[in-house]
């Protein structure tokens, strides 16, 4: 992951798109030049511009390492590993130099089960099971290079041949491991001998000798079929064939290319010219042109015209376009058809951009989209960093069961059906359906005969289920991990469903400080708060919401009591309706749902623009909502006005 190198950024209001907050210091622009540089020596991997010799290595099987020897025997032709450490051959040369498929063949059985006789040590029952991964030397702390690929199931003290074909990036290396092995026999045994039953004189802990997995024969071939140029090379130069380095014009036409490319516009010779220089520099410290254009390109995907979006006042012209669009449905630069609209031109007619609109929305990759804009919206990358302990009886079954998952899953798959199935808005609001697998519908307690995959449900009449604010994931993050906050919960309607945000406490009125000795009840004590005159109009919009969802606990949990005692009274009055509990509540927010399509309408401009919008974007949103009224405010229908309107097309 290229991004794991580099600080993210740390985002206080809207989205990641922001210009006014992305900001570039001389640590971070460090931290983008080592992970572009580090990026380009996985594709550029050759110490030498030769194609490979596909050949079979033959690593000795007694002589492995990476597990502990405490539980691993060294036999003379063989390995018997007792623990579930991974392990690998010990010769230098298991590391493979050239990036390709590569075929892994083990012979291997399971042995030693019945070593301490009825005490008995994992697996207990059922097949000892080898594992066979990769792993890449110089990925961070721990396991963070290394893959589990696949998992062999043995048989006992009768050896069989096992064969797995992966990818080896340069530096990788298989590894293999006793996959159901015990974590800590020692203990076990310390345990047994204090229990007599086994006899220390004959058992040791420090001399385990369990179950294993024995590994007679360890070999890896490969390349298999390498195709020459590297795939990666052909990618990053452009060229079939390996560039001859020598030739300047060469030089000088795959430098061309991969600037115009990373800057995502035809490259001038004022774009050029310094890194040209720059690789010059480079040749001369290392006398090594493979070398010099790693660095060079490292520079290039280092610069300002790489890693911002530039745009002027006014009209986008044609690569700025595609740029904005792709970036915004796709979360990534535009494809060679949007470059070669922008480069003829072609780009700007009405006709051709809403087809390439519509490509975009109906590709694949437009779920980028939907993670990213519905995850920013919503919050839900905070998810969990306010969750209840994990050690409070009340609330372990959020940790147990997996809760924060199901939450966030639940409302991307339902931002991603309205969309597709371009579904009115007002579903956010109001709605019969949501998608459960068994974890929510225990949690929700809704009948479902389905299993741990996620499926789109019809809700039993009268649910308090149906729209956003029923969702586990809204109710949790408006919640603080010990208690449910009314204010915060009413304040997230009005502000992030309705665009009409209360204006910020004034600062000679203290926080509210909830009363957690259970006397009052958070009715009880918000109409103390609002006895201030300075809190009362805020908070007599905030309150009746926040009140209404009081039906649901910390972590989105229906209830009708706050103890044996306390009941729950969720009735109040928005705009001067009446409602008496959040299925009514739901309904007067559906009423407002042109409300709703300008404040959605608004975000998605923003997440566009990279900025906070304007009077004169807020007027075209007007327009943009209006337009979609006609066709009920279909969420694809609404998206799909908004991109062909100026606040997509200008700056």
């Amino acid at each position: 992951d290229p991004a794991a190198r580099i600080f993210q950024d740390e985002v206080e209001h809207g989205f990641d798109t922001n210009a006014e907050q992305l900001i570039i210091s001389n640590e971070l622009l460090l931290e983008y030049l080592d992970s572009a540089e580090d990026s380009l020596r996985k594709a550029l991997f050759l110490d030498k511009l030769e194609p490979p010799v596909t050949k079979t290595t033959n690593f000795h099987p007694g002589k492995f390492q990476g597990g502990s020897r405490r539980y691993t025997t060294y036999k003379k032709q063989s390995t018997v590993m007792r623990g579930p450490a991974a392990q690998y051959p010990a010769n230098g040369a298991r590391r493979v130099e050239f990036a390709g498929n590569y075929r892994v063949t083990i012979s291997a059985a399971g042995v030693d089960r019945d070593t301490y006789g009825k005490l008995k040590f994992p697996p207990a029952q059922g097949p000892i099971k080898m594992a066979v991964g990769s792993r890449l030397d110089g990925q961070g702390g721990g396991n963070g290079g290394s893959k589990l690929l696949k998992v062999f199931d043995l048989q006992d003290n009768q050896f069989g041949t096992f064969e797995v074909e992966m990818w080896l990036d340069k530096g990788a290396y298989p590894w293999v491991s006793f996959h159901n092995g015990a974590g800590k026999p020692a203990a076990s045994i310390r345990q047994a001998i204090r229990r007599k039953r086994l006899d220390p004189k004959k058992n040791s802990p420090q001399n385990y000798r369990g179950p294993g997995v024995e590994v007679s024969k360890f070999s890896v071939e490969g390349p298999l079929n390498p195709e020459w140029p590297p795939a990666t090379y052909k990618a990053v130069f452009r060229e079939n064939v390996m560039p001859d380095f020598e030739d300047a014009a060469v030089r000088d036409r795959v430098l061309s290319r991969f600037v115009s490319r990373a800057l995502r516009r035809v490259a001038t010779e004022e774009d050029v010219k310094d890194f040209r220089e720059y690789l010059g520099q480079q040749y001369k410290k290392t006398g090594d042109w493979h070398e010099a254009f790693i660095k060079t390109y490292a520079a290039v995907m280092a610069s300002h015209d790489f890693l911002y979006l530039k745009e002027e006042v006014g009209e986008l012209p044609p690569f700025d376009l595609v740029s904005r669009l792709s970036y915004f449905l796709w979360s990534t630069m535009p494809d060679l058809e949007l470059l070669m609209l922008a480069h003829s031109g072609e780009i700007l007619k009405p006709d051709v951009y809403a087809a390439q609109v519509d490509r975009l929305l109906h590709d694949p990759r437009s779920s980028e989209f939907v993670d990213s804009f519905a995850t920013q919206w919503l919050s839900l990358d905070m998810l969990g960093m306010m969750a209840p302990d994990a050690m409070e009886g009340e609330y372990t079954i959020y940790h147990k069961r997996g809760y924060e998952a199901a939450f966030r899953n639940e409302t991307l798959r339902y931002f991603r059906h309205v969309l597709l199935e371009n579904r009115p808005v007002g579903d956010f609001l109001d709605s019969d359906y949501t998608f459960l697998n068994s974890t929510l519908a225990e949690a929700y307690k809704i009948p479902f005969k389905g299993g741990s995959q996620f499926q789109r449900v019809t809700l039993p009449a009268g649910s308090v289920r149906g729209g956003l604010l029923g969702h586990g994931s809204i109710l949790s993050l408006t919640s603080n991990g010990v208690e449910t906050l009314p204010v915060t919960r009413g304040h997230w309607v009005l502000d992030e469903l309705l665009g009409t945000p209360p204006p910020p406490p004034p600062a000679e009125v203290p926080a509210l400080v909830p009363d957690l000795s259970g006397v009052d009840t958070p009715r009880a004590q918000l109409a103390r708060h609002r006895e201030d005159a300075a809190c009362f109009e805020c908070h007599k919009q905030m309150d009746p919401i926040g009140l209404a969802l009081e039906n649901f606990d910390v972590i989105g949990r229906y209830r009708t009591k706050y103890n044996a005692k306390t009941k729950i009274d969720s009735a109040g009055e928005m705009y001067g309706i009446p409602f008496k509990n959040v299925a009514e509540l739901r309904k007067i927010l559906r009423s407002r749902e042109e409300d709703f399509a300008k404040s959605l309408t608004a975000k998605l401009a923003e997440y566009a623009k990279g900025r906070e919008l304007n009077r004169s974007d807020l007027e075209i949103v007007d327009q943009v909502v209006a337009e979609a009224a006609k066709a009920d405010y279909r969420f694809k229908t609404l998206l799909r006005k908004m991109l062909m309107s100026k606040l997509m097309l200008e700056r």
